[in-house]
């Protein structure tokens, strides 16, 4: 709703009035206030603006098995508590428990938390929990993911509500179970699920991968923590073929990625090295790896260098032009920029991802994925 209201603003001749950062503003804020937490929570339940009926309803007998505890998932079963329903959340990741000091126990009520630095964490340091879905592993990082660990404690602490994690529909649990243990619907909150396939030849080469596929083992591997050791790995240039939202992600995911994967990379042979020396390192290697390594090696003390010169400076790094040097990041569709659905449905991200140092490339349609000796891609062919 906001985006189509700041898109058909009428006053055209200057920005619109930005309302999710305002909305952001106003959120962070109020956690900012002493037991902010806990205002949020009580807001959660309590609505001062609905005159007919701002409190919750008690429970009506009725049980409700929501599928997928994504953004539609875990805003079903809020709405789903206040009317008096019974919940049960199931989804297919594991989701990590929080403390049972601050979700209370049946036998022992909540611990109120005073300071939102008491649950919040830098996202380097931010345990993944599982909760939230595509929030949790498919939005980029400029959106705190701590917000979806205020959401989890503000549902886990509803008396109605039990969310459970690594339950497949279908597998785990299906229909007839959900009936015989007394749910009176079913709701499928799941997702989009499966990627999107294109028509590419050589699409199983190596070096390519869905979009949705490299998200989560991106964000559920914790790959972009520092002291993980996760088996993802990315090479420049890098293409993102599509034109939606989950395209725009991964490319600036990726771009930011990849200054950290080959900084780790340094930093990791550096100790290998001084460990057990360079030949013991090295020595494993194939051809191809060896090629790799040293690439990684190279970029990642410019990386370090660049890192280095802004601390001198008190500048910010600016990886973008290192990163852009190296080839970057494009994002290739087949049809204009102002076609494409991440422009109608969110144009704010693409300015972000201009930002960021993302390159789009209009009319292209992918039609082969040319590779080398080892079936590894190098390079793509396109028709205009």
């Amino acid at each position: 709703i906001c985006n189509d209201c700041m898109k058909a603003c009428i006053y055209q001749k200057q920005d619109p009035v930005n309302i999710p950062q305002i909305e952001t503003a106003v959120l962070t804020d109020t956690l900012e206030l002493p037991w902010g937490v806990e205002i949020y929570g009580l807001l959660s339940r309590w609505n001062p603006l609905n005159i007919a009926r701002p409190y919750p309803l008690p429970y009506n007998g009725k049980n409700v098995l929501v599928v997928g505890m994504g953004p539609a998932g875990y805003t079903l079963a809020h709405f789903l508590v206040n009317e008096g329903f019974g919940v049960a959340g199931v989804d297919g990741l594991k989701i990590e428990p929080l403390d049972p000091e601050i979700t209370g126990t049946p036998e022992k009520p909540p611990r109120p938390v005073r300071h939102w630095s008491e649950i919040y964490k830098p996202l380097d340091e931010r345990i993944l929990e599982g909760f939230g879905g595509v929030s949790e592993y498919g939005i980029t990082v400029r959106w705190d993911k701590n917000f979806l660990t205020l959401l989890h404690l503000t549902l886990a602490r509803r008396g109605l509500l039990r969310i459970y994690g690594g339950v497949r529909f279908g597998g785990t649990l299906d229909i007839d179970d959900a009936w015989d243990w007394g749910f009176h619907h079913i709701a499928i909150a799941a997702g989009a699920g499966r990627p999107t396939i294109i028509e590419l030849k050589n699409n199983l080469a190596c070096g390519i991968r869905k979009a949705s596929d490299f998200l989560m083992a991106l964000q559920l591997t914790g790959a972009f923590k520092r002291g993980a050791l996760p088996n993802l790995q990315v090479r420049l240039p890098a293409l993102v073929i599509g034109g939606g939202l989950t395209a725009i992600d991964t490319a600036t995911e990726l771009f930011a990625y990849y200054s950290v994967q080959v900084e780790k990379t340094l930093d990791r042979y550096e100790k290998l090295v001084e460990e057990i020396g360079e030949p013991a390192v090295l020595a494993p290697f194939n051809k191809q790896e060896l090629e790799i390594l040293t690439e990684f090696l190279r970029h990642g003390a410019a990386i370090r260098a660049e890192r280095a010169r802004a601390a001198a400076a008190n500048e910010k790094p600016d990886f973008v032009k290192l990163v852009r040097s190296w080839g970057g990041v494009s994002i290739v569709y087949r049809k204009r920029l102002v076609d494409s659905p991440a422009y109608r449905l969110n144009h704010e991200e693409i300015i972000k991802a201009f930002e960021e140092g993302i390159t789009f490339i209009e009319g292209m349609n992918p039609e082969e994925a040319v590779v080398d000796e080892n079936n590894h891609v190098r390079a793509v062919r396109f028709r205009g």
